[in-house]
């Protein structure tokens, strides 16, 4: 039988367990690397009371606190910063949340960090490519694949009776500061915004009716800007050709009767 090289245990290799093998080896390294001296005589910071202790002398500062008991610890004076951690730590329910504004969308939010300003990702990538032009040219491919995925039936037969109608009809294109609409008829300046469910009514738990209409208002600020007209269409309901026609008529109506075309 051998010695445990650590705890002096009776053991049949080097060491008993994992524990002892590696506070061993440790300290071997630390002799090696940092002169570990033991027997370290310091007074506590409280109480002026005696210890010793075993510290690596060029790890640790000579100004560093040591105390002899936990109740000796617990009545050292904290800064103002620890205290206030200390405090929202064991009352973590008692935190004052921050409430701010949303500088893309500009909607209320809670704050869960000092220097946020934006309400989720979305926004935030929203105002960086207005802005800043981040990420406009390389994801540009990606933005358009993903309106094109997200098109309903209705809007896709919508915007063939506006290309059979018109001569020069966009779909879908980012032309105005970073905002796209879902038809562009550019023979007469329209943009037209298919607006389905998503934009009235709660999906999911995670989606803000709010912050979609704020979205939907900036977006027509913006198309406003470009001198452009916007027309939104409300549809609430599943696929229906004769739902599309009426809105198709309605839509000619309204061109007819602010001149936009002639009869």
């Amino acid at each position: 039988m051998n010695s445990c090289l650590n705890c002096s245990e009776p053991v049949t290799n080097k060491y008993c367990n994992v524990s002892c093998q590696n506070k061993h080896q440790g300290s071997i390294r630390a002799n090696k690397k940092y002169g570990f001296i033991k027997d370290f005589e310091v007074k506590c910071n409280c109480c002026d009371n005696k210890l010793m202790v075993e510290e690596r002398e060029n790890l640790f500062p000579k100004k560093k606190k040591y105390f002899c008991s936990k109740s000796c610890a617990n009545k050292r004076e904290h800064s103002k910063e620890t205290k206030e951690n200390i405090r929202f730590s064991l009352n973590g329910n008692k935190i004052i949340k921050l409430e701010s504004t949303c500088i893309q969308c500009k909607c209320k939010f809670i704050k869960k960090r000092n220097k946020q300003k934006f309400c989720s990702r979305s926004c935030s990538s929203s105002w960086n490519n207005i802005h800043l032009g981040i990420g406009r040219i390389a994801g540009l491919a990606s933005v358009k694949s993903q309106s094109e995925n997200r098109r309903s039936k209705n809007e896709i037969y919508f915007a063939e009776m506006c290309q059979n109608k018109f001569h020069s009809v966009l779909i879908n294109e980012q032309m105005f500061n970073g905002w796209d609409a879902d038809v562009i008829i550019e023979d007469i300046k329209v943009a037209v915004l298919w607006n389905g469910r998503w934009h009235y009514n709660k999906i999911t738990e995670l989606h803000s009716v709010e912050r979609v209409q704020n979205r939907d208002k900036i977006k027509i600020k913006e198309i406003e800007l470009k001198g452009y007209l916007p027309y939104v269409i409300k549809d609430m309901g599943k696929e229906n050709n004769e739902f599309v026609k009426k809105e198709f008529e309605k839509f000619i109506d309204y061109l007819k009767h602010n001149s936009y075309i002639c009869v």
